[in-house]
């Protein structure tokens, strides 16, 4: 209004901006707002960014490889928003785009050979290289997410697609920020998850195998949960078996195994997706005789379950996140299209989201 005077926002109290800045529920914002002057900036330090619910992040092209657009886009689900972020780096021209996993902070890039990975902050535009993997013909690799904080902690899992078919063994491998090498090993690997050292894999109706991540000691050999063993559940033999999917993800210090069970057939796009069914599974280490056994529970409290393509990861729920806790946040295996399962109610709805093909993004400054 005439005849106030223009109020110097740089002066604004430091420790209500921070406060401000802790309820942004967009990254992109508290970019923006770390951009107004240096007081502002540095009462919003990038060590201390907004807690952060995920992105979808828009797919292209079917396959684990694709073209990334120079204009990514990705949706809030929490605000609402389409964000269009460029991506300016002549780099990854030479670089493929990895589908397949679950993205947390940085777009994954590999080479023609397979054999070095680039990661890519879309909002940071920070870049960085591990060290090249070791040869192996025919070597074709899916990148595996391990949790919500895996670039900060390097837990960064490769694994050889070319052999995921048919439940054989295959190959992974860890990469060792402290000694900035590869760790390689072989297991069942069609889901994986890392928490605390150890590295779990498994497949639908075998055991889920525990690893030292590092010294590649098997340490435990469980056996699936027994809705997994009842040959009843559905026919082996029959290609159906494929659209039963079984998770690992670590949830606060917790692995579940959790088996989406969609009873569509063939035509898994054209049965309606209401007719899914989760059974979530806890492990209990040396509950029974010493031996560790998959107990099955009925809801998972204020945590949300995220699930991707081969592997998942949970959140403590927080009010205006857009998500709801106690439910499983799932991405169709079929069109890549975002779904609710509500675990208590039994129900399963659309997510909404204005892309036709997608993937769970978490968005990070560091």
């Amino acid at each position: 209004m005439s005849g106030e005077e223009e109020r110097d926002w740089s002066e604004f109290p430091a420790e209500l901006l921070h406060l401000i800045a802790q309820k942004l529920p967009n990254l992109v914002d508290f970019i923006r707002l770390r951009a107004v002057c240096t007081s502002w900036r540095s009462s919003a330090p990038l060590s201390d960014p907004p807690h952060q619910f995920p992105w979808l992040l828009e797919l292209f092209d079917r396959g684990s490889f694709s073209s990334l657009r120079r204009k990514q886009r990705f949706y809030s689900v929490s605000s609402g928003e389409t964000l269009t972020i460029p991506i300016k780096n002549k780099k990854l021209n030479l670089y493929r785009f990895i589908h397949g996993g679950v993205y947390s902070g940085y777009l994954p890039f590999n080479d023609d050979t397979g054999r070095t990975f680039s990661f890519f902050n879309p909002l940071t535009r920070d870049s960085f290289s591990l060290p090249p993997m070791c040869h192996r013909r025919g070597f074709s690799p899916w990148m595996v997410w391990t949790g919500t904080d895996t670039i900060r902690t390097r837990c960064i899992i490769v694994v050889d697609r070319d052999m995921w078919i048919g439940n054989e063994m295959g190959k992974w491998a860890l990469y060792d920020p402290s000694s900035n090498t590869w760790v390689e090993n072989e297991g069942y690997f069609y889901q994986c998850c890392y928490w605390d050292g150890l590295f779990f894999s498994t497949c639908l109706y075998f055991p889920t195998l525990v690893f030292d991540a590092r010294t590649k000691k098997l340490l435990h050999e469980i056996p699936p949960p027994e809705i997994e063993s009842n040959e009843n559940w559905y026919d082996k033999d029959n290609i159906a078996r494929h659209l039963r999917k079984s998770y690992l993800v670590e949830s606060s210090g917790v692995i579940l195994r959790v088996i989406w069970h969609h009873d569509s057939g063939y035509y898994m796009d054209k049965k309606p997706i209401e007719n899914s069914v989760f059974y979530i599974y806890r492990l209990d280490f040396k509950r029974a005789h010493g031996k560790s056994c998959w107990v099955r529970i009925g809801d998972i409290g204020d945590q949300i379950l995220f699930l991707g393509e081969m592997n998942g990861f949970s959140m403590t729920a927080r009010p205006n996140s857009g998500f709801r806790k106690g439910c499983i946040y799932f991405i169709h295996s079929s069109t890549n299209k975002p779904y609710m399962h509500d675990i208590l109610a039994g129900t399963v709805e659309r997510v909404p989201c204005p892309f036709e093909r997608c993937t769970w993004f978490l968005p990070g400054l560091r």
